[in-house]
């Protein structure tokens, strides 16, 4: 059994957490990485993204806030992505560059058995 513990200041922010939570090992299995997954990879693409009309802002037209990663097909979110040994800045990038980030575990050869 694991047990995750997750601390919130405030009783309003339980709202935002989806009644079917599952942490990351439940959630994306395949992303998870174990001696018999070893490998996994994934793509994010430089994508636009706008500010939307809304009630507040009046019937304006959608206007581009710039160029972010994010899943192909799926929403661009981040302006900067990092991870060991990699960062990339979308502002660097034109429309449609994809980041193509593999990372791979090697386990150690056994040694073999020495005893008598």
């Amino acid at each position: 059994m694991e047990v995750s513990v997750i601390e919130y200041t405030a009783a309003h922010e339980l709202d935002h957490v989806p009644k079917d939570w599952k942490c990351a090992k439940h959630s994306a299995p395949d992303e998870w990485m174990t001696p018999a997954n070893r490998q996994t990879t994934t793509v994010l693409e430089l994508q636009p993204r706008y500010l939307h009309p809304s009630v507040f802002r009046g019937p304006e037209e959608r206007r581009l806030l710039g160029y972010f990663w994010g899943p192909p097909g799926g929403d661009p979110t981040h302006g900067a992505v990092s991870g060991p040994g990699f960062c990339a800045l979308a502002d660097g990038f034109p429309p449609g560059t994809r980041l193509t980030v593999t990372a791979t575990i090697t386990l150690p050869d056994t040694p073999e058995d020495t005893s008598p």
